[in-house]
């Protein structure tokens, strides 16, 4: 039990929407996302570390194969010409402590890379997010769309059956021949091949709506009625503001190659023993103490002009960056106005299957009365059943995809305007 609920840790039966897209956060690709995140922000401290000191501890021992020693060159009485200037068993020990006074600019640079790498890293996550909504209202409306079309089936199945009553009625009063009553017969039975297809499809489509969303979903709700905004910008989609902070990480490698112009100042101070002894006492030869404090200066002369190319490597990168960015915007507003004059077409699609559906239910009523009175066939009527069932469906279906394409207009926008009007 205890696995299955680590499987599925939310049931939901007869799930709105909102219910669904809430459930949204439970996505296990999310979840990766998530980790992706920590990752970047563990980078981030690790690269605000090099802008502190460091301490460093050492300890070296060496034996000599031969005792250190000074020749004399000159003549000198009772002197031997070479005597020892060392011990041949050496200890060094030592706690340095360094301070990067200078990178030239370097280090904060690499801090700020790291800063708005971990910043792109949750953008990416919030337009995941914003990808698996609208996946999710598409699956969502499609299942609408499907019970819709298993409700019309039934109604059919309904009328259908209610026919072939009458048929059979008719025909053991010999008034209509077996050949009607076979004919609706046929149509019954491919009217519940029908029926039993889209409950499979309903199936598949909650079993996907429960894996994207990490939960067991039974059954879903209806269609929640979304409204457009008038105005709108879409400089707050998550995607847009990733690739203005990939252009900042841009600025920053530019920055970061510079810093191989100007010199490195490093602070230095340690605590250094020496002896023949881990007591570092000396050896008689050298102290023992040779603690220090100092500096280190480091400036490259030349390299082959490889510290130029690299600058302008990243210049030429932070201009590709911003005429990326310039051409995905403008797609991004041209997907939108189509998007827009797409719904328009379906609400006008939506009018005209109304009054298609009206249509259809008047030459139903028209043709059963005929039906009953002997003045149509059971063919005729066969057909006006299944025309008024496609109708049904055909109006769940424009229905769901309106509900789908404001849901796409609203994330293309904004995934807050589309969270803050569906109610999360």
């Amino acid at each position: 039990m205890k696995r299955l609920l680590i499987l599925l840790p939310f049931l939901l039966y007869g799930a709105e929407f909102g219910e669904v897209a809430k459930m949204v956060e439970h996505s296990g690709l999310l979840k990766a996302k998530d980790f992706e995140i920590k990752a970047q922000q563990k980078f981030y401290e690790s690269a605000k570390g090099k802008n502190l000191f460091s301490i460093d501890a050492s300890l070296e021992g060496i034996y000599l194969k031969t005792q250190p020693s000074i020749n004399l060159h000159i003549p000198a009485p009772n002197l031997p010409p070479k005597f020892p200037a060392g011990a041949k068993r050496q200890f060094y020990g030592e706690v340095r402590l360094s301070y990067p006074l200078f990178s030239g600019f370097a280090i904060s640079s690499m801090i700020q890379k790291a800063e708005w790498n971990k910043k792109k890293s949750q953008l990416e996550r919030e337009d995941l997010k914003r990808n698996l909504y609208l996946k999710a209202a598409s699956l969502y409306a499609a299942t609408v769309a499907v019970k819709k079309e298993q409700k019309a089936l039934e109604e059919a199945l309904r009328a259908l059956d209610l026919s072939l009553k009458k048929a059979k009625g008719f025909y053991k009063e010999q008034l209509v021949p077996l050949s009607e009553v076979k004919n609706i017969e046929a149509k019954l039975y491919s009217l519940k091949a029908s029926l039993s297809e889209t409950r499979v499809k309903e199936k598949n489509l909650l079993a996907q709506l429960s894996y994207l969303t990490h939960s067991k979903i039974d059954s879903v709700g209806s269609l929640l009625p979304l409204s457009l905004p008038k105005n709108f910008t879409i400089e707050d989609r998550a995607d847009i503001k990733a690739l203005y902070t990939m252009l900042r990480m841009d600025k920053a490698d530019i920055r970061l190659a510079r810093s191989s112009y100007y010199p490195k100042v490093v602070l230095l101070a340690a605590l250094k023993g020496f002896g023949d002894t881990l007591s570092f006492e000396g050896d008689g030869f050298r102290n023992g103490d040779q603690s220090f404090i100092g500096f280190a200066l480091r400036q490259n002369l030349f390299n082959g002009f490889s510290d130029r190319a690299k600058v302008e490597a990243a210049r030429y990168k932070k201009l590709a960056r911003m005429a990326y960015i310039a051409d995905y915007k403008r797609k991004v507003l041209t997907q939108l106005m189509n998007d827009k004059r797409e719904l328009e077409a379906l609400k006008e699609r939506k009018m005209w299957a109304k009054k298609e559906l009206e249509s259809q239910r008047s030459y139903y009523e028209l043709t059963k009365g005929r039906f009953e009175n002997q003045l149509a066939s059971a063919d005729e009527l066969s057909r006006s059943i299944a025309s008024l069932e496609a109708a049904r469906a055909k109006l769940a279906a424009v229905k769901a995809k309106i509900f789908v394409q404001k849901a796409k207009i609203l994330l293309e926008i904004s995934t807050k305007e589309f969270e803050r009007r569906i109610g999360l």
